[in-house]
């Protein structure tokens, strides 16, 4: 039975959804990966943001901050690390004006960590880049079989030796590990999760999510890899050690909104499409319109107003992942 959202519940996320002093975007500097991720549903056709496009996202920021209380960018790729040099500029642009105009700042990025070594992390936080979230795919046998390098070769030992290199450093930040569950290796997860308390559990910065394996339209066979529904709790859930005082992030309740389900949110993609959705992304109707060069939008009103079909429904569901009502 589909779950309706209360009158005062629904009123609080709509004000916060529709609220055109907070802007949140997602920015994919790149659509090119290092990676290649068995389960991935990217087809990486689209590379590095090219100059017009990067100056219309500055036009925007130009644009849009003067009027925010408070802006909020995510970057994502692709892997946005490729395009470092990218990120740093449009974050320094952001950085000057949010001082300028008071506006409160806040920025993130999903990465692959390859590419995040020391000098890299302490780069993006001083640009304000300070929440991360990797993905693990349990300990290196099973990790190295499905999150391959382009090159076909495994990636654990580097990504290990980064995230023990950022742990010796003093700045501040926040960095998720997102450890995929899959049916081949769930039955090493708890001790893979006490491996990485022992290692992380007491810096602050890092936090732990477990999360199983999807299959979200990628050309792969998962078969052997995507768990049944009914078991599934276990890695949503069961948090090995819970209780004892180190943060474990749960996956969203029935009361989460999705950005994609937001007023005020956007992904503006390297080749300048503005879309709603990061998973969607072969979908036609995620894109919403462009971003011009003098920083504007061009929307596409039928287009964008599909994406928010949940608050007039009030329906869970909708609002939890709009784009399952929308390419069922």
């Amino acid at each position: 039975m589909e779950r309706v959202r209360s009158d005062a519940k629904l009123l609080r996320d709509l004000a916060e959804a529709w609220d055109d002093t907070h802007l949140h975007l997602i920015i994919m500097p790149t659509e090119k990966c290092n990676f290649r991720c068995v389960y991935c549903y990217e087809d990486f056709s689209i590379g590095r943001m090219k100059p017009p496009v990067v100056r219309a996202v500055m036009a925007m920021l130009e644009r849009r901050i003067p009027n925010l209380r408070s802006l909020e960018i995510n970057w994502f790729g692709g892997e946005p690390t490729v395009a470092l040099g990218l990120v740093r500029e449009i974050m320094a642009h952001a950085q000057v004006l949010c001082r300028l105009h008071g506006v409160r700042l806040r920025a993130g990025m999903t990465t692959n960590g390859y590419l995040l070594g020391a000098p890299a992390y302490l780069d993006l936080v001083g640009h304000q880049v300070t929440d991360f979230q990797i993905s693990l795919d349990g300990p290196k046998p099973f990790h190295d079989t499905t999150r391959l390098q382009a090159n076909s070769s495994g990636s654990y030992d580097q990504i290990m030796a980064n995230l023990l290199a950022i742990l010796e450093t003093q700045a501040e930040g926040e960095i998720l590990l997102r450890i995929h569950l899959t049916a081949q290796n769930k039955a090493t997860i708890p001790a893979f999760v006490e491996e990485l308390k022992r290692s992380f559990g007491h810096d602050r910065r890092f936090r732990f999510t477990i999360q199983p394996i999807e299959n979200l339209g990628g050309d792969g066979d998962l078969s052997d890899l995507v768990i049944a529904s009914s078991e599934r709790r276990w890695g949503e859930n069961s948090h090995p050690a819970e209780g004892d005082g180190d943060e474990m992030e749960r996956k969203h309740d029935e009361t989460y909104v999705c950005y994609a389900a937001k007023a005020n949110s956007f992904v503006i993609r390297s080749d300048g499409r503005v879309g709603k959705c990061t998973v969607a992304l072969k979908h036609d109707h995620n894109t919403v319109g462009r971003l011009n060069e003098d920083g504007t939008f061009a929307l596409d009103e039928d287009r964008l107003n599909r994406w928010f079909g949940g608050w007039a429904s009030r329906e869970t569901s909708a609002l939890a992942c709009p784009a399952a009502s929308i390419f069922p």
